[in-house]
């Protein structure tokens, strides 16, 4: 056959002209260069259209050709060509008379063996050669495929050829890949990165922000063709990223159906149009929308074409289409009817659903129209979502549903639960209002339910709420996802009030129930109810060894930020706090911010800053301003409550702490509001008679705690008996009964051993902690109460020494007023021996005049 060249065809031997608005690229143009000096001789660009690799060959071709020492051939193929007489035509042009001589002798038929000879031509001249083969996905025939694979194998070590295209096809390098000896160029080296994005734009004379950049490219994926596109719709605006380049833009559809779909039969734009749909899809999901097509081999020959921008993942392999060519796809889909579109979308979701990948499966139910696929998605994928912590995603994709159908009561009520989830009842408060039926489906009205409940925790009215409701949680209506939702709003309002055997069993069913539906979320919260429930019970052991195996657990789902994992850390900072414990307060209330800046438990969050004023009262520089903050962050609120064991757990400690800032007025007022929020509890009594003590209104708070000690009042936490003891002791001492005051004491550590409320003793009347120092009683001298003692000293409220049995003496002769003279004359001993002992007693029961050793000596039971 014999080859020839028109005048129309000269051109594409030609280096093209590069583009005003072309961007230098130094990264690539340096991998170009460099593979030149690899000991293979091929290069592979390989992307889809307007990827730039025209652009970029001919901005290097240009920059290598001008070095005397080289010599660049350029070659574009178009449908049509059958041989390689281009190659021949551009080989001819170099002025080398042995090349010329060579290339004489090569006859000019159309065979692989012509192709070899082509390519030995090139060892004939001294300089490299580097041939350039652009859009060689175009060659359809086999010959010429043949033709052009016989020269890449016998090029010669000093030329280097590039092949340019959408994909290499019929040219057979298969090999040279595997093998690693050629330098590949695909679409993800291709796609522009922020700065050249940058550097584009303002070639265009077009400004653009860091924020606008990325948007950029989140639209575009760094494609070439997709950034000129949007300066050609965006030139006018001031903005680049408000510029509308839809889908449907002109400029996109002649781009797209020349550029893409030339390419394409019938079966394969069908294919293309429908697997547009999902934003990635893969075989499996490729099958379930098209039924009967031959998935695999049309994604194969979309790879091959370079269609398909990229894949992710193993097993499976997912696909996905450039962002612009999906809107371009999009618009032409619609073109055929919504209910095809719906039909899509319908099957798009519910194979999303069973795949458990819900937000996808979410997004698509509500771009479906379809009621029954929107009630049963939002129900399980939509409450799976809220239980694993994307209620944000939730109501984001809800907004992008059309305002009918955002009008349907399973949009309304997963709404409300996605709000209640990040911490707004409004929208549940309205929901509930409306559906005065609780007569529809099981699951509807275990929704409600969960929704009813839910509301009141954060709002208030969780007692009426919970007595409203009776029995309707202990109802399984085997969709895990309203299932888990329910029992743990029935976790979490039992807590609230206080019923801790129930709380545990419904936290137990959520949790169960999490783990079989993957809810991350709402295991860790149902596993903070039971960790929460062992605080209030006063089982500090049991607190740390749950808080440890949550801590596994936590590591195991990947660590996520949730709240009430944190709150958990929480409590096993305060079990320390209470023992009296070395802790990191500073770390705790970095844990506490946390939760706090989250915003989506507002309760919890007040309690926490409570919890913070309370820590930080110690030593405050602003003791009223302290006072102040420990009221409003620590009194129960209506309408943000919290466990009444919370307020037990905590009210020692506030009425301490009101006491040290010297504000008794503000203690007394928070002691009343606990009091109106709890009812005449135990812990109320206890704090007023804390409070009477404090005041040395003695027989008032003996009066005050008689109920509690004499059993006919009883308190939630086992811990607050510890504190009515420690204030009989306390009462005991003043009234000088010394016996009955070390049975009190004694009384009080016995209940304080099994889980160390070492703090409560700390923070007892002075004459309680002397009289624990002396070790005046059996009970004051066991494993236990030595710890107390160092935990006592080592925060610097007691001194670690005991009466010797002549500094008793000495202090027993004190408290009946003897002077040092008498004292020293009675005991045979010199005066100053007398002023050592003084000096001694003074120290060891931290005392400083007369009558405070007085006081001591009964405490101690010295009379």
């Amino acid at each position: 056959m014999t080859e020839s060249i028109g005048d129309d065809d000269a051109p594409r031997t030609f280096v093209p002209e590069a583009g005003e608005d072309d961007v230098a690229r130094p990264r690539l143009l340096d991998r170009l260069t460099a593979a030149m000096d690899e000991p293979w001789t091929l290069t592979l660009v390989t992307a889809p259209a307007g990827a730039g690799k025209t652009r970029l060959l001919a901005r290097w071709a240009q920059m290598i050709d001008a070095e005397p020492d080289t010599a660049v051939v350029w070659v574009s193929f178009q449908r049509g060509d059958v041989d390689l007489s281009l190659l021949r035509s551009a080989l001819e042009r170099i002025d080398d008379a042995r090349l010329q001589e060579s290339l004489a002798k090569v006859p000019r038929a159309v065979s692989s063996d012509t192709g070899r000879s082509l390519a030995r031509v090139l060892r004939a001249p001294p300089r490299r050669i580097v041939l350039v083969f652009d859009d060689v996905h175009l060659i359809r025939t086999p010959e010429l495929a043949d033709m052009l694979s016989g020269f890449v194998q016998a090029v010669p070590g000093n030329a280097h050829v590039v092949l340019s295209g959408r994909g290499t096809r019929l040219i057979r390098v298969a090999r040279r890949r595997i093998a690693g000896i050629a330098l590949e160029l695909d679409n993800a080296d291709l796609a522009f990165t922020p700065a050249e994005v940058r550097s584009f734009f303002r070639a265009n004379g077009i400004p653009v922000s860091q924020g606008e950049i990325t948007k950029i490219l989140q639209r575009t994926e760094g494609w070439a063709a997709g950034l000129r596109l949007m300066v050609l719709a965006g030139a006018a605006h001031a903005d680049i990223t408000d510029s509308a380049l839809r889908g449907d833009a002109p400029a996109l559809v002649d781009y797209f159906l020349e550029e893409v779909f030339a390419d394409l039969d019938e079966e394969l734009r069908e294919f293309l149009l429908i697997t547009s749909v999902p934003e990635a899809f893969s075989l499996d999901l490729a099958y379930r929308l098209a039924p009967g097509a031959p998935a695999a081999a049309l994604v194969e020959r979309l790879v091959q074409l370079s269609v398909l921008m990229g894949r992710r993942g193993s097993d499976p392999v997912w696909y996905h289409y450039h962002p612009l060519l999906r809107e371009f796809l999009a618009a032409r889909l619609r073109d055929r009817g919504r209910a095809v579109v719906d039909r899509l979308e319908k099957e798009t979701a519910e194979w999303f659903a069973e795949q458990q990948e819900h937000l996808p499966a979410l997004r698509h139910a509500t771009q479906s129209s379809d009621p029954a696929c929107i009630s049963v998605v939002l129900r399980r994928c939509g409450m799976q979502l809220i239980l694993t912590g994307h209620a944000c995603a939730v109501i984001e994709a809800i907004g992008t549903m059309p305002a009918p159908l955002r009008s349907d009561a399973a949009v309304q009520m997963l709404v409300a639960a996605a709000e209640l989830a990040r911490g707004d009842a409004s929208a549940a408060a309205a929901v509930l209002a409306t559906a005065r039926d609780r007569d529809g489906s099981a699951a509807t009205r275990q929704w409600l339910t969960g929704l009813d409940l839910h509301t009141a925790v954060r709002r208030g009215g969780i007692t009426e709420a919970l007595a409203r409701l009776g029995r309707a949680f202990d109802i399984v209506t085997g969709e895990t996802q309203l299932d888990t939702y329910a029992f743990l709003q029935a976790a979490m309002g039992e807590l609230y009030v206080g019923h801790l055997d129930r709380a545990e069993r419904y936290a137990r069913s959520a949790a169960d129930q999490a783990r079989a539906a993957g809810a991350i979320t709402a295991e860790l919260q149902a596993s903070a109810v039971l960790n929460t429930s062992a605080l209030f019970r006063g089982r500090m052991r049991d607190v740390l060894a749950s808080g440890a195996r949550l801590d596994a657990r936590w590591r195991e789902l990947g660590m996520p930020d949730d709240p009430f994992y944190e709150v958990t850390r929480v409590w096993r900072y305060w079990v320390p706090y209470e023992r009296l414990q070395a802790v990191d307060a500073e770390q705790t209330f970095r844990e506490a911010a946390a939760i706090i800046d989250s915003g989506s438990e507002p309760a919890i969050s007040r309690g926490l800053q409570g919890l913070m004023a309370l820590l930080n009262a110690e030593g405050a520089p602003d003791p009223r301003s302290a006072a102040t903050t420990l009221l409003e962050t620590l009194v129960p609120r209506d309408d943000m409550p919290l466990p009444p064991h919370w307020y037990a757990m905590l009210g020692t400690f506030a009425v301490h702490a009101f006491d040290r800032l010297g504000e008794p007025n503000l203690r007394d007022q928070f002691i009343a509001d606990t009091e109106r929020a709890l009812g005449t509890s135990g812990e109320v009594v206890v704090l007023r008679a804390i409070a009477a003590l404090n005041d040395h209104r003695h027989a008032v708070a003996r009066e005050t705690l008689a109920p509690v000690l004499d059993g006919s009042m009883t308190c939630a936490l086992p811990a607050s008996m510890v504190d009515a003891w420690l204030v009989a002791a306390a009462l005991d001492v003043h009234a000088g009964d010394s016996e009955r005051a070390q049975a009190s004491l004694s009384l009080a550590l016995s209940l304080a051993e099994s889980e160390e409320h070492v703090r409560r003793i700390a923070a007892a009347d002075p004459a309680v902690i002397r009289l624990l120092g002396a070790r005046a009683t059996a009970g004051t001298r066991t494993r236990f109460a030595d710890t107390v003692r160092e935990r006592l000293i080592a925060a610097g409220l007691l001194v670690d020494t005991e009466l010797t049995h002549r500094e008793r003496i000495v202090l027993l002769a004190l408290s009946r007023n003897a002077t040092l003279r008498q004292i020293a004359q009675e005991e045979f001993i010199s005066p100053n021996t007398v002023k050592t002992h003084v000096r001694n007693i003074y120290r060891k029961l931290g005392v400083s005049d007369r009558d405070s050793v007085t006081a001591a000596a009964h405490a101690l039971g010295i009379e």
